[in-house]
């Protein structure tokens, strides 16, 4: 795109002339710092670092961030990694730190912009090597963009602010709506003396088995969905925006049945889970997912579903999770898993009383996908 194909108040600039690459390296024994951010403590397009670690996690040398600047996942940037520092601390070297050059940017709207699909999709193809694609800083700093001027970005900024801040509402919303039902389950649970033990592979049909190792492709009829892990929501809930499809070929090996259950299986989205159903249309499984199908005559799998919300299933997730940077489970340790079970009719009543909670939390899902789109569209100009 040229300028004169540009609506009035955009301009074409260099990413370089409205960035500043930061890297200012810092042994973790060394520092005074209490936080480190790694990539596993961010999540895909949220500018809101939830949780970190601290140096004594890690050793190596890492890089110096201050309050304000931006952290950008520079590897495996697919997964859209960008966040802005609320403290000084120290993150991953697998990370690119960076500040707005304010002659050029207001430095509040830089993270928004790296956050559009202008952005991330050329990162993405700009990215080199195959197992762990990466982002090299001189690469990056002379890519062209379609960029508004201060005074638009002045406005625009308005809208992006009020977007993000219903964004963070509705994400609270959704937590304390997850948390009431939880609190109702893990009653239950912790209450269960008279349900029967196993491991989960004694409930299962089958071995787990891992996704396929395909590439999205744009989503056409007749075509089936892909799903990443990047579409299941914390919740358990299928996001319905940036849907993608694959080669219909994976569709017999891979292609997903009425409630199967995918397993997340790596990276900071370890442990999410998503119960298929069949009115969400073909879809096949990627990669990153493990898929099971547990036997209805033990356990229905919208028990099972309720199960992976709670404080039992993260306890076990944490423990069985290894890996620094990149945590992990296997198909072999979801076999192994710790599990118990009550009769079919009380497993009926946990779920009906979580299907009164659900549709509160998909509603919640779906406004927050709605709020992402609309920031999104601000910078798909032509």
């Amino acid at each position: 795109m040229t300028e004169q194909q540009l609506p009035e108040g955009w301009q074409m600039v260099k990413f370089g002339d409205i960035a500043k690459h930061i890297s200012k390296r810092v042994a973790p024994s060394e520092t005074d710092l209490e936080i480190y951010v790694g990539l596993e403590h961010l999540d895909p397009d949220s500018l809101k670092i939830k949780r970190h670690g601290v140096p004594s996690d890690v050793a190596g040398q890492k890089l110096l961030v201050k309050k304000g600047q931006i952290i950008f996942g520079k590897r495996r940037a697919y997964q859209r990694k960008v966040a802005v520092a609320d403290w000084d601390c120290i993150c991953s070297a697998h990370a690119m730190v960076l500040e707005a050059n304010s002659k050029n940017v207001i430095p509040e709207f830089l993270p928004f912009f790296m956050q559009s699909d202008v952005f991330m999709n050329r990162a993405v193809a700009i990215s080199e090597g195959s197992l762990s694609p990466t982002i090299k800083w001189k690469v990056l700093a002379e890519q062209n963009f379609p960029f508004p001027n201060k005074d638009y970005q002045e406005s625009l900024l308005k809208i992006l602010t009020g977007a993000e801040m219903v964004l963070r509402r509705l994400e609270d919303s959704l937590q304390s709506t997850q948390q009431l039902f939880t609190s109702f389950f893990e009653d239950r649970w912790n209450n269960s003396l008279d349900w029967p033990s196993c491991y989960l592979k004694n409930v299962l049909i089958g071995k787990p088995e891992y996704g396929a190792a395909a590439k999205a492709v744009p989503y056409e009829h007749g075509r089936p969905r892909y799903i990443r892990v990047t579409d299941i929501s914390e919740s358990g809930i299928l996001d319905k925006s940036d849907v993608v499809g694959v080669d219909s070929s994976y569709e017999t090996k891979f292609g997903l049945n009425d409630n199967d259950f995918l397993i997340a299986r790596s990276g900071n989205t370890v442990g999410k889970t998503l119960l298929y159903k069949k009115e969400f249309g073909h879809a096949v499984f990627a990669g990153y997912l493990i898929r099971i199908r547990l036997n209805p005559e033990l356990v229905l799998p919208e028990f099972f579903q309720i199960f992976t919300l709670s404080g039992a299933y993260n306890r076990w997730l944490r423990g069985a999770a290894r890996g620094g940077a990149q945590p992990n489970v296997n198909a072999k340790q979801i076999e192994d898993m710790p599990f118990k079970y009550p009769a079919i009719k009380k497993q009926k009543e946990i779920v009906e009383m979580y299907g009164r909670i659900k549709p509160v939390l998909s509603s919640l899902v779906d406004k927050g996908t709605q709020i992402k789109t609309v920031k999104k569209a601000i910078f798909r100009i032509g």
